[in-house]
């Protein structure tokens, strides 16, 4: 049997050649990195290969599939860190795991093996770190949720994480990730922020213990010619200006590790904040 190409390949490819794509913002920039999966530490004072503070929290950063590699590159985890920095100080060991670099073919299940391969050399370098799941958020977008979830699973024997954060996973690859591989059994909070539309790619996770809630974004039409505007795109730019700024609802404002931000809790125990209601956010299915 001829081999297929799977549907969000052809959703991105026909972005990427359709229009060039409207490039150069906070999360998605143009020139490739190169870089094959690569644990890259942005916390303050240190170098990228630094080691981790253990007395600190950590929040990890992952992109999704590259569909251009040599020609654009998400700056979805350096950008976020910076606004972190800028907000909360020296609260966090910030992380990112850039995988910009790596091509994925679009047939049968390669995404889906990628995306598990790349989770476990991320968890890898977690562990070779030090970080401690129990203090730990991990935050990935499209095709990284599935390297997060994994992640997760591969680093289960440290204990659960505090947070998976999954920014508009593939509605195609639902069943592996909310089901193959079980987010709620290895993370205390999972999150699904899913945005509908002809350009979005996600959808509610009808599974125990998901929280989901919808980002809406702005241009779902334009979007299907233009990879840079489409709601898919649109979910991972919102939860960095979540990150930025404090006055928006949900997104960053719901993480475990907020209490961090700018000092720690006296007890020095992880308190979670309370999830909030938002215009942006909810349960139902498209």
């Amino acid at each position: 049997m001829r081999p297929r190409p799977h549907p969000l390949a052809l959703a991105l490819t026909a972005c990427v050649f359709a229009t060039g794509c409207g490039l150069n913002t906070a999360v998605l920039q143009t020139g490739g990195n190169g870089r094959m999966g690569v644990l890259l530490n942005y916390s303050c004072n240190a170098g990228v290969c630094d080691p981790i503070d253990p007395a600190k929290p950590t929040i990890v950063f992952t992109h999704g599939w590259n569909p251009l590699p040599k020609g654009i590159h998400t700056t979805f985890g350096s950008a976020s860190a910076a606004a972190l920095k800028c907000r909360c100080g020296d609260s966090y060991n910030l992380l990112s795991w850039d995988w910009n670099g790596v091509r994925v073919s679009p047939f049968n299940d390669e995404p889906l093996r990628v995306g598990k391969e790349q989770g476990r050399m991320m968890a890898a370098a977690l562990r070779a770190r030090g970080v401690d799941p129990a203090r730990t958020q991990i935050i990935g977008h499209s095709l990284g949720t599935i390297a997060a979830a994994q992640a997760a699973v591969c680093l289960q024997d440290l204990g659960c994480t505090a947070q998976l954060t999954l920014l508009d996973p593939p509605e195609t690859y639902h069943e592996q990730i909310f089901h193959g591989l079980a987010p709620t059994c290895h993370a205390t909070v999972v999150e699904n922020y899913w945005s509908p539309g002809p350009s979005g790619y996600g959808a509610h996770a009808n599974v125990a213990g998901v929280q989901n809630y919808i980002v809406r974004g702005t241009t779902p039409i334009v979007g299907i010619v233009d990879l840079s505007l489409s709601n898919h795109v649109y979910v991972m730019r919102w939860y960095y200006e979540t990150v930025r700024n404090p006055s928006m609802r949900c997104g960053f404002q719901n993480s475990v590790l907020l209490p961090y931000c700018g000092a720690a809790p006296a007890d020095g125990e992880i308190v979670p904040v309370p999830q909030v209601a938002a215009t942006s956010a909810g349960s139902r299915r498209r």
